[in-house]
């Protein structure tokens, strides 16, 4: 907010009103949480490794190829 961004809410119940970010959040899930891993530990490599994935080695959709 001290830079002049202002959040854009969606309204409650309306997933559908931001499906990028939702879609972010079913891809999370189906490669880090399903099936569970075995331990904490194993956890937090498999959201390490995909943060690590999603941030700086996939195409991003903005970039033109």
């Amino acid at each position: 907010m001290k830079l002049g961004i202002r959040p854009d809410r969606i309204e409650p119940g309306k997933p559908s009103q931001n499906g990028r970010h939702e879609r972010m959040h079913r891809t999370l899930k189906e490669e880090t949480a399903l099936p569970p891993r075995s331990s904490l530990d194993a956890q937090q490599t498999a959201f390490d490794s995909f943060r690590e994935e999603f941030n700086k080695v996939r195409p991003h959709e903005a970039w033109v190829f």
